[in-house]
């Protein structure tokens, strides 16, 4: 998740990246959150 982050804050990738990569990373960020949110409540 950290790399996606990175990919995320950088206004360089965001602006130049086509869109659909971009929502490709956003959408790999909002699946890493939920693992880990599902892990914390299990344990």
């Amino acid at each position: 998740m950290e790399s996606v982050r990175k990919k995320l804050s950088n206004e360089r990738f965001v602006v130049g990246a086509p869109a659909a990569v971009v929502e490709k990373e956003k959408q790999k960020m909002a699946d890493g959150e939920e693992r880990i949110k599902m892990l914390e409540e299990k344990f």
